[in-house]
């Protein structure tokens, strides 16, 4: 009985250790990875430090990242601390190691990949915001003049979006005060007090967009865009240059939007061209406009941006080329019974910013100069995000005053003859040529040319 208990223990002792032997090895890898609070700390701002920078994240990180992600699922690392680590190693860096707008726009996804559901970047975001408005004794204010009257989608959307967001944040020490309706003057005059320290941006038409930037007159030239999906396109593809653009004349850009395609608008009947041109037609927007207007033979009177549609109410002039949130929000449709169902040309609107908003910041929050860099470039990615949210909004708004001009107004399309469409088409690469070199370098033109053919192939 004895010999047969020894017999059936040995096997039983066999199973158990066996068993011990798998237990441990499947928990030792568990155990190998799990790093200590510093080294989780360690580990979190060499992540942060990677994605601030745009370095490439070695294989000794990624496996420390591995470590992470294992903590975080187990508990062993909580969300609290996390959020903690994340937010020290933030803010270190941003006194630390300089970073731009474009790392700050491309962080998210990486970022969520490796922490969500643990930790977004939109909340660290907040971090960013609440601790770096934390020194301000009084009041940041930044004060944007801009020609777009109330109730469009140029200050609804800052106004119920951002704004407000950036207000909570930093529990009222920075915010964001807009000048709408042309309070401040045009386009050059806001330029102008932003040069002298008045003002810290515009929300820019057209014409403050070429005083700033030039060269942008590219993307205006008339007959150049079939689509927003084309403006979409080319707006992506360029922006770093764009920026660029900006930046030569002291300048930042915070927001690419659309002022939109510009129809022409008459009081009176026109059928084609030459009714066109027996018009009392004006224009604003500068030379883009009046060389294909000199092409068109069509001889309008210059006239400033806030005169516009007290120059159509008094009857100096009947006729004129503008987008239709424009039309809409000035209610310049009043003046208007016709319009040219297809449009010659599209404009950009944006949000400029003074280069000296760093100086402004740094002076007001009392950082250094490295962190007041970074700060900005922080505040530029933020207007970034919304601009495809933003120009979306200013689309549908632009598709509606179409509509509306029709439905509720009255106003009527009008399609030009053949013979027209051609002479306009003709014109059209007449003004492209004849700026080439002079509003804009012939390179720029042609490169932007090549990239909506390539663009429109791949359409197809």
């Amino acid at each position: 009985m004895f010999l047969q208990y020894l017999s059936f223990r040995k096997p039983l002792q066999s199973l158990v250790l066996g068993s011990v032997v798998l237990l441990l090895m499947a928990v030792q890898p568990l155990t190998a990875a799990a790093m200590s609070p510093q080294e989780s700390r360690t580990a979190i701002h060499q992540t942060i430090s990677a994605l601030w920078t745009g370095a490439t994240i070695s294989p000794a990180l990624e496996k420390k990242q591995t470590a992470l992600k294992s903590m975080l699922e187990s508990g062993a690392l909580s969300k609290s601390d996390l959020k903690e680590m994340v937010g020290t190693a933030v803010m270190k860096l941003m006194g630390e190691k300089k970073t731009t707008r474009y790392m700050f726009n491309q962080i998210a996804e990486p970022f969520n990949a490796l922490f969500s559901p643990h930790l977004e970047w939109e909340a660290v975001k907040e971090i960013i915001w609440s601790k770096s408005s934390a020194p301000v004794d009084d009041q940041v204010v930044i004060t944007i003049g801009t020609l777009a009257p109330p109730g469009t989608p140029y200050l609804s959307v800052p106004r119920t979006t951002i704004n407000p967001r950036i207000n909570k944040l930093t529990n009222g020490k920075i915010k964001v005060k807009i000048y709408g309706g042309g309070v401040m003057g045009e386009d050059t005059d806001i330029l102008r007090k932003m040069d002298i320290g008045q003002l810290t941006g515009c929300g820019s038409t057209a014409l403050g967009v070429l005083k700033a930037a030039p060269n942008m007159s590219v993307f205006t030239t008339p007959g150049l865009f079939n689509s927003y999906d084309e403006i979409d396109y080319i707006f992506k593809k360029f922006r770093k240059r764009i920026d660029e653009e900006f930046e030569k004349r002291g300048y930042m850009l915070a927001a690419l939007i659309d002022t939109g395609f510009f129809h022409i608008y008459s009081k009176k009947k026109f059928t084609d061209l030459d009714d066109i041109r027996h018009r009392k037609m004006l224009t604003w927007m500068g030379e883009v406009e009046t060389t294909l207007f000199n092409e068109l033979n069509i001889n309008p009177t210059p006239v400033a941006v806030p005169e516009v549609i007290s120059a159509l109410s008094t009857g100096l002039a009947d006729t004129n080329l503008a987008p239709a949130v424009w039309m809409l929000g000035m209610q310049g449709y009043q003046y208007a019974n016709y319009f040219t169902e297809t449009p010659l040309l599209y404009s950009p609107a944006a949000v400029i910013v003074s280069s000296s908003f760093k100086d402004k910041l740094q002076k007001e929050i009392g950082v250094s100069d490295l962190f007041a860099h970074n700060l900005k470039e922080f505040i530029l990615s933020e207007y970034n995000v919304i601009e495809t949210m933003w120009r979306e909004k200013i689309r549908t708004y632009e598709r509606k005053a179409m509509a509306a001009f029709q439905q509720k107004c009255g106003m009527k399309p009008v399609s030009f003859p053949e013979k027209d469409r051609k002479a306009i088409e003709k014109a059209n690469i007449a003004v492209r040529e004849k700026l080439a070199g002079n509003a804009y370098p012939r390179q720029l033109m042609e490169e932007v040319l090549n990239a909506l053919a390539e663009y429109r192939k791949n359409q197809q």
